[in-house]
This record gives structure tokens, sequence and C-alpha cells, in this order.
């Protein structure tokens, strides 16, 4: 999330990475101590009820319901609640609840919004398969795995149910899950066209057609069973590759690579964050010299800015960075919807933080003036953007001059954009992979559970105003890579050859 105050990324450190860490957890502890529905009609009265408390939670404590620049917003959330209730009239199983809540949380086409189903593991039904397993890549479907005797890893999907495979796809896993519109959602929810999780409402895949390296074409009739559990380990890499450990890796002596995978670190990644910023000064004349640096988010879902930002500011230089972004965020404003609620949950966060002066009198600001415009009846409390702590002045160049090369996955939102909107403040800076994913300007997220515990409503509790990436704004790679490997060896091999 993007810092346009002083104070915003400290607290953003504390509570997207307490969300980050607990929050899925917690739901499924929750929906374990749940009273399950035992009958098809009482699967039916729960997700209605479910998907109406969603709607009025949302309607209660939503910034889009008197954000003047979304006023489109309550029809929308009208729309989310239609859909889903007349998907709720059909269930009759604890899959089929899932695809409502999903399709509540799809209309809405924002991931920081909507709700979640945290269905737990009893409830689930095992995942099946035709036999292999496939991933997008940008151009199209392509085999990643396969135990087929017919099908082989590489193959492209053109066809399935004699449907291409972007309206097939529309049609289907975009109905509940992600964003159609998005690039990079593809990447992210491509391989779903050919997992069976037991949502009714979506049409039996029976055969698909396929075009192998050579061009040549055939079809191949499926036949679904449940997935082995050994499936897992080959799949392992398929989405964003292998996972390095946060920091500075040596891929040879003129490639330093830095990994990020994540910004809602545990209190171990925090440490090797601390490590990887000792590193980078340490090292930093090495690093002047590389041929290139690569600024790995292969993983990363988002959490603080606050540790890309270090690591721009270790490479750039704290000045020119602090520079570009106080003047590319100079009429960025952040708005707190001052429902009863939310100021209830940001109130909260002081016992959270009361070990922390500094965070903890951050956060009574907040409270304070959220409570305050609650009392008058103000929808909103205006956070003042706080002056520098010192004059900035103008920087107009860096001494880190190398190639640097962002490698971006399909799901890089929210933390992930904001350490990209800063990386590409500087020339130097080329993104390398997939598209990005986008966020609206809604953020700072709480959850909360359902009556029948079984999914989690989610909240954003402010909105950015004049924010200068607009809702919606994803980035295009300036080097697009649709090689199906994204495993480390893979990604190195291609950066060799573009640096040659």
């Amino acid at each position: 999330m993007t810092k346009v105050i002083k104070s915003a990324p400290k607290i953003l450190v504390v509570v997207m990475s307490l969300l980050a860490a607990h929050v899925y957890a917690q739901g499924d502890e929750a929906s374990s101590m749940a009273h399950f529905p035992l009958t098809a009609s009482q699967w039916q009265a729960v997700t209605e009820q479910d998907i109406q408390y969603a709607y009025a939670q949302t309607v209660a404590n939503h910034p889009g319901m008197f954000d003047k620049l979304n006023l489109d917003f309550p029809e929308l959330l009208d729309s989310a609640k239609y859909q889903a209730l007349e998907l709720a009239k059909q269930v009759t199983t604890p899959q089929a609840y899932a695809a409502a809540i999903a399709r509540f949380n799809t209309v809405l086409q924002d991931g920081h919004a909507g709700a979640v189903a945290v269905l737990s593991k009893e409830l689930k039904q095992p995942r099946r398969w035709p036999g292999f397993s496939a991933v997008w890549r940008g151009d199209g479907l392509k085999v990643y795995y396969s135990e087929h005797s017919q099908i082989t890893k590489g193959d492209k999907v053109i066809r399935c149910n004699n449907t291409p495979i972007e309206p097939l796809m529309r049609k289907t896993i975009f109905s509940f899950h992600g964003q159609v519109e998005q690039p990079g959602h593809w990447w992210n929810q491509g391989r779903r066209l050919l997992i069976d999780d037991g949502n009714p409402f979506l049409p039996k895949i029976k055969s698909c057609d396929f075009v192998n390296v050579n061009g040549a074409t055939y079809s191949v009739q499926l036949t679904w069973s449940v997935r082995p559990q050994n499936v897992r380990q080959h799949l392992a890499n398929a989405f964003n590759g292998d996972e390095l450990p946060i920091g500075l890796h040596w891929a040879n002596k003129d490639i330093a690579w830095i990994a990020m995978p994540t910004f809602s670190p545990n209190e171990q990644q925090q440490a090797d964050y601390r490590k990887l910023f000792a590193d980078l000064a340490k090292q930093r004349v090495q690093l002047l010299t590389a041929k290139a640096v690569i600024l790995d988010l292969r993983h990363n879902q988002g959490g603080s800015s606050f540790w890309s930002l270090k690591v721009a500011e270790q490479l750039w230089g704290q000045q020119i960075v602090s520079y570009r972004r106080e003047k590319a965020n100079a009429k960025t404003q952040v708005w707190w919807r001052a429902s009863k609620e939310n100021t209830e949950y940001v109130e909260s966060l002081k016992a959270v933080l009361k070990d922390q002066p500094e965070m903890y009198e951050m956060v009574k600001e907040v409270s304070a003036g959220m409570q305050l415009s609650l009392n008058k009846g103000d929808a909103f409390y205006v956070e003042h953007n706080q002056p520098p702590e010192q004059s900035l002045v103008e920087v107009t160049s860096s001494d880190f001059q190398n190639k640097a090369i962002v490698i971006v996955p399909g799901q890089c939102g929210s933390a992930c954009l904001d350490a990209v909107d800063t990386f590409k403040l500087f020339s130097n800076t080329a993104l390398f992979g997939a598209p990005s994913s986008s966020d609206s300007t809604y953020m700072e997220v709480r959850l909360i559970d359902t009556p029948s515990g079984l999914s989690k409503v989610i909240i954003p509790n402010k909105v950015y105003v004049d924010r200068p990436r607009e809702k919606g704004f994803y980035y295009q790679p300036d080097i697009p890579y649709y090689g199906l490997e994204w495993t480390t060896k893979a990604l190195l091999k291609q950066v060799n050859s573009l640096l040659e």
C-alpha cells in the first residue's frame, strides 16, 4: 500500500502482516467450530443468510457507499447480492455454498472487498483432475504436467467442449474467480479450468483439443478422477516457480538477485529483510558494477510497502527515492470510512500496538479522528498529510544506473504493486514476466465472520483519493515472458540472453 504520509507504512507493517499471517488460519479454525448445515435446505438457508449479512456489513462499512468518485458502487453491490442469492436458491452442498459466496465476491471485481468462504477440510471435496494440469502463459493455456498417455507437457489447449479456450474461461472460471479484464488474473486463475473442486454451477469439461509443439492438432475425451496427492510435488513450480528465501543472492558474479517473495513477513522473515538491507549496504560497490540487479517478486501477494521501499532506498538512495515518491504522491489523501464498526476496529489496534509507542500514537490519531467524524455524522475522517521531517532537496540522479529487472508475477497486487510503483520511478527499471494484477482505491481490510462461521466478509476501511495509480490500472511487462517454466534457473537463462 502506498506511502502517502509518513505514518502509513509503519502502521501497515503491523496491521497487514498480522492479517496475512492469521486470517486464513483463523478462518479454518472458525469454520471447524461452526455448526454445519446437515440437509440441503439448511445449506440453502445458511447461504442466503450469509450473503445477506455480507451485503449488510458492506453497506454499513464500505467506503464505496459514500465515494463520490465511484457513484456506481451501491448499484454494483446490489447486483452482487442479487446474483449470489439467485445461486443460493440452488445450493444444496458445501461446494455450492462456496460458489455462491464466490459469485458475490466476483461481481464486485475487487480483491479488497466482498466475501470469501473458509470451509474446513472436512467440508471440502477432494480435488479432481483429467490426468493433466495446465497454466496460462499469456498467449494461451498450456499443459504443465501430464500423466495422460496422449497429452504432453508444453502442448497448448485450444478448445474444450467445442468452445475456444478464451470465451470458455470467461463464461466459467471468471464467473467465480478473479477479474476477467485483468490480464494478470488470467495467469493467476487459468489453471482452474481443468480442476474440479465440486462447483455444481460449472459445466463438466468432457473433451479438449490440443496443438503440440510441431503444430499438429489432436483431440482427447477426458476422464476425471481424484488427483493423487503426489501430483502436488510436480506442480510446486507451476505458477510462480521455485521460491527463493528473502535475501541478496548472486546468480553469478555479474547478476545480483534480490528475492522478495512476501511483504507480509513473519518474525524470521523480518530478520531476513533486515539482513538483506545490511547486505545491500555492505555490497553496494559490487552492486554498482553488476550487469543487472534482479528484483524478484515471484510468490509475492502484498502486505506492507515498507519492505520494498527500504530495498529501493538501498539501491537508488534514500534522498532521491523520498523526493520522487513525495513528488508523485503530493496530492494523495487518505479517507477513512468512519462507520461505528470501522472506528471500533481501528481503536482496537491500539491494544495490539501498545508496546510500540510510535505506531501506537499514529493509530491513536487516526482512531480519534474517526471517532470525531462518527460523532459529527461525517462519512469520512480525512487524514492530514504530515509535513516531511526535513525539507526534501531535489535530487536529480542516482549512482545506481545498472539495469534493474523486476520479475512480476500475475498475482502482483496491493503492496506488490506499490513496489513496482517505486521501482518504476527510475528509468533503468524494466518489468519482466507477466502483466501485474491491479487494485481499487479501497485498502486496509478487516475481516468479519458471517453468522455461520463458514465465510468472512472483506471490509476495506479507507480509500485513497488522487492516488497516481488509478483504480484498475495494471502494469504490462516491458519484457513479456511466456515460457512454461518460471524457475530461477529458467529465468536466469532468459535474463542472460537479454544481457548478451
